[in-house]
Parts: C-alpha cells; sequence; structure tokens
C-alpha cells in the first residue's frame, strides 16, 4: 500500500513474490481506498522513527541503519504488550 508518489511506479512490475500494489492518491484527496487500504500505519511508523532518530540518537550512520530500524520495528510490533522491555533487554544482550 503505497501513495501516489511515482517513485513507487516501479513496484508495479511482475515480480517473483506475486506482490500487488494498492495506492490511495493523496494528490486528490483520497486518504483511503477503502477495504483497508491505506498507508497511515506506514506513515505513523516512520513519523516515530524519524523522531526517535532526532530526539534520542540525534544521528545514524549509514552502517548501523539497519539495526536502528529493526529496533523501532520491534517496539511497533510490541507496543502493546506488558513485557517488551523486558524482551527488548534480553534480546539486547544475546546479541551484543
Amino acid at each position: 500500500m503505497t501513495d501516489d508518489f511515482r517513485g513507487y511506479n516501479f513496484l508495479n512490475k511482475t515480480n517473483d513474490k506475486k506482490f500487488i500494489r494498492f495506492t490511495v492518491n493523496h494528490s486528490i484527496g483520497q486518504f483511503s481506498a477503502g477495504n483497508g487500504v491505506h498507508t497511515n500505519g506506514i506513515e505513523s511508523f516512520w513519523a516515530l522513527l524519524k523522531r526517535g532518530i532526532y530526539g534520542i540518537y540525534h544521528h545514524v550512520s549509514v552502517k548501523y541503519l539497519q539495526m536502528y530500524v529493526n529496533e523501532f520495528c520491534f517496539r511497533q510490533n510490541h507496543r502493546d504488550e506488558n513485557e517488551a522491555f523486558r524482551i527488548l533487554v534480553r534480546q539486547c544482550v544475546l546479541h551484543y
């Protein structure tokens, strides 16, 4: 699910994984195409990641960018769990 930014047009091509692109057209004021097609979730995720980088880390090198993205993916995927912090600490210790 993407918006109408032309940079995403390459996603329309046939691929081995049978990937299908759904779009919303923000340029005409469309923010939901119905049937659950919207970009709110991913836009929210990127906003949180950017705020985390600017507010917590201030700078991220390309070398470690994937690690920061992984951390915020974990935070997003476990945001409703009571023990998320304990799991995060354990994973950090195990992979250090």
